[in-house]
């Protein structure tokens, strides 16, 4: 077959272009980022949260070249800064730490929520889990789990419990409690932990559901005692202090979570290279260290991993907000 020479030379020259443009097409991916990322954190500086954004932010910026710059946007449960990081464009420049409480609780707790969690965001991977813990003062006549519930049935309504807020994994954590025991107890949300910590060192209320990272300085003084932790088994930060489930309750699971992700429509080849690097981050010894440090549990998956997770930790959140109940306070 004769094909028109001005044929050929047209397909030769756009041949010859796109194999001149190749090699910079490649080279542009693998120079991401060309400039600074950055980092959307959900809550406040000194929350867990903010702990694990700046750890992995400079992690990236020593493996990447380039400032990976934290960004805290606080409110409404952590769904403000997480709306930040959905309606953001999808070139990897805006990053942010999503958390069991911003992708199930909130969402099945508020009406509206401008974002849908399995849909509106691109897992990147897991950086650690942070569970609760129910705590009293050093003082307080309850030496267990048990002694709480038998306070709690035979005056109903009388204890009252903090948490950090409503529609955080810690008011979570103590809705369950007070489901899977029977019991009626008073919540007061406070503003974050520190306000919650405070309250209960000067007797405004009688137990919290808290983190471990927060109650851990107040344990270590002795101002203050754990009685059981929410993971499945005891947490390694709390020695001799059983989980929920080793104390009588076998149904009991409130691990908190915390990852990365980035906006929906993200490039795969984008997705994996900068999985990898936050891969390698959380891998590292370093950030072993500092998350222990900070009374966290290190995590690690890859996007896939991170993805098929929350598959599963959405609805199951979402149900535990429906069956107890919880409103927002």
């Amino acid at each position: 077959m004769n094909v028109p020479r001005s044929l050929l030379t047209r397909r030769h020259c756009l041949a010859f272009a796109t194999a001149l443009a190749m090699p910079r097409l490649v080279r542009a991916r693998a120079a991401f980022p060309t400039h600074p990322v950055r980092m959307i954190v959900p809550a406040a500086a000194g929350a867990g949260q903010d702990i694990l954004g700046r750890v992995v932010a400079q992690g990236l910026s020593e493996i990447w070249g380039q400032g990976v710059v934290v960004e805290n946007r606080v409110g409404a449960g952590g769904t403000i800064g997480s709306d930040a990081i959905a309606k953001a464009p999808a070139d990897g420049y805006v990053l942010g730490v999503i958390n069991s409480s911003s992708m199930a609780i909130s969402p099945a707790l508020m009406p509206s929520v401008p974002y849908d969690p399995a849909t509106s965001f691109t897992p990147l991977g897991l950086g650690c889990s942070n569970d609760c813990a129910l705590v009293v003062r050093a003082d307080s006549p309850f030496k267990n789990v048990a002694d709480v519930t038998k306070a709690a049935k035979d005056r109903p309504g009388h204890l009252t419990w903090a948490s950090a807020g409503s529609g955080s994994s810690t008011h979570m954590a103590g809705e369950l409690y007070t489901m899977s025991a029977g019991v009626e107890l008073v919540h007061v949300p406070y503003r974050g932990s520190p306000p919650a910590v405070t309250a209960l060192l000067a007797g405004e209320v009688d137990l919290s559901f808290l983190t471990i990272n927060s109650v851990l300085p107040g344990i270590s003084g002795g101002q203050l005692r754990a009685l059981a932790s929410t993971g499945r088994t005891a947490d390694p930060l709390l020695p001799g202090v059983p989980s929920f489930a080793e104390a009588g309750y076998p149904a009991y699971e409130a691990s908190g979570w915390l990852g990365f992700a980035g906006p929906a429509g993200m490039a795969p080849a984008l997705v994996a290279k900068i999985s990898g690097d936050i891969r390698k981050v959380t891998t590292s010894e370093s950030f072993k260290q500092a998350i222990l440090r900070s009374g966290m549990l290190p995590m690690n998956s890859s996007a896939e991993e991170f993805r098929d997770f929350m598959k599963t930790e959405i609805p199951k959140w979402r149900e535990i907000v429906q069956k107890s109940g919880a409103k927002l306070d």
